[in-house]
């Protein structure tokens, strides 16, 4: 697998969507971590850190528009 830019994980603090989120750190991916809880984000991103990569954490209700194109636009400036 060749290494991804940039990798945007909605629900990146748990479950599936957290397991993603470690499968493309161990790549050394750079990525924008969205969920709605903060603490959890937090931990995703440490998580990201340990195993190479490089994380923005992004509190984000994925049901509210405004708030994922407010995320994206953060996305595309990093």
């Amino acid at each position: 697998m060749t290494r991804p830019e940039v990798v945007v994980v909605t629900g990146a603090s748990a479950g599936v969507g957290r397991a993603v989120v470690r499968r493309f750190a161990r790549e050394g991916a750079r990525m924008g971590l969205l969920a709605r809880g903060v603490d959890g984000l937090e931990a995703a991103r440490r998580e990201v850190e340990a195993l190479g990569g490089r994380a923005l954490v992004l509190p984000v209700d994925v049901a509210s528009w405004t708030e994922v194109d407010a995320a994206a636009a953060r996305v595309e400036q990093v």
